[in-house]
């Protein structure tokens, strides 16, 4: 693993260009506050406009900050419609993991949390569960996102135990857990922010957003009540951690995933390494 800066020796105007060169490669226009929140360099958003005015090669355009000769995402404005309407699609199977008292964290992540999503884009989705909770949660997610009718771009890839919430740093996931989106918060994600405080380091502008409301509603399938039994349910945990933790470690072909009692991280398809292995490319560090 690749040791990441934690402080950022350029001023704001490296800053600027370092955090819409990584946007760039997601065809991403950021507003202004994103583009704050995302600077490796503390200022005020004041700062950040003022310091835009002088930049003769970028301009801000209906609130997005472009770069004058860039091009322009054709599609920007659809994604970002698309990411609201996909929010809202979900929130009833949302609802349903934000009623379970198991779950003492939910946010939303990845494409929709940045603003935008693609026509065929899944609702990334953390879950932070109480201790032993993991793989009945995880469960229960799977089940929405196969046989609910609105849970079909659920996708659970984060499922974390309160207790072991340290991430390794990088600038990647600097800006997942600074972007997403809080659904709940009864502890879970207060104590995932404090146990990787080097992300605020990292991102000295952005602190967790506010929390977004989601109708509550408990219409789980009937197999989860008994999956809440005290002495039933610790045994299916332990049964459906071990089995799945076999088959997922015999699948999986990358190391960004992994699979514990009290971790489900199933980034099987290799993004964070994609990403950072592109974003050398283009010169930069993370």
């Amino acid at each position: 693993m690749n040791a990441m800066p934690t402080t950022f020796d350029g001023d704001i105007n490296a800053a600027v260009d370092e955090a819409l060169a990584w946007s760039s490669m997601f065809d991403h226009h950021p507003t202004l506050n994103e583009l704050w929140r995302d600077l490796r360099h503390p200022c005020s958003e004041e700062a950040l406009v003022h310091h835009l005015d002088q930049r003769p090669d970028l301009v801000v355009e209906a609130g997005h900050v472009h770069v004058v000769d860039g091009l322009r995402h054709p599609l920007e404005h659809h994604r970002r419609q698309l990411a609201k309407q996909h929010l809202d699609l979900t929130a009833e199977v949302l609802g349903i993991l934000a009623s379970c008292s198991a779950v003492t964290g939910l946010a939303v992540t990845g494409s929709i949390a940045a603003g935008k999503n693609d026509d065929d884009g899944d609702v990334d989705v953390l879950l932070v569960t109480k201790p032993g909770w993991v793989w009945r949660t995880r469960a229960l997610a799977l089940y929405l996102a196969h046989r609910h009718p609105k849970g079909a771009r659920l996708c659970p890839n984060m499922v974390l135990a309160e207790g072991n919430l340290a991430i390794e740093p990088s600038l990647y996931g600097a800006r997942e857990l600074m972007r997403m989106i809080p659904l709940k918060d009864t502890s879970g994600l207060s104590q995932l922010h404090a146990a990787n405080p080097w992300a605020h380091d990292t991102l000295p502008n952005a602190s967790m957003k506010p929390q977004l409301h989601v109708p509550i509603t408990t219409d789980y399938p009937w197999w989860w009540r008994i999956m809440t039994l005290p002495l039933v349910g610790r045994i299916v945990e332990r049964w459906e951690a071990s089995r799945r933790i076999k088959q997922l470690m015999a699948a999986t072909s990358t190391t960004e995933a992994v699979y514990s009692r009290s971790v489900c991280r199933g980034h099987e398809n290799a993004h964070k390494q994609r990403i950072e292995t592109h974003y050398r490319q283009l010169g930069g560090d993370v």
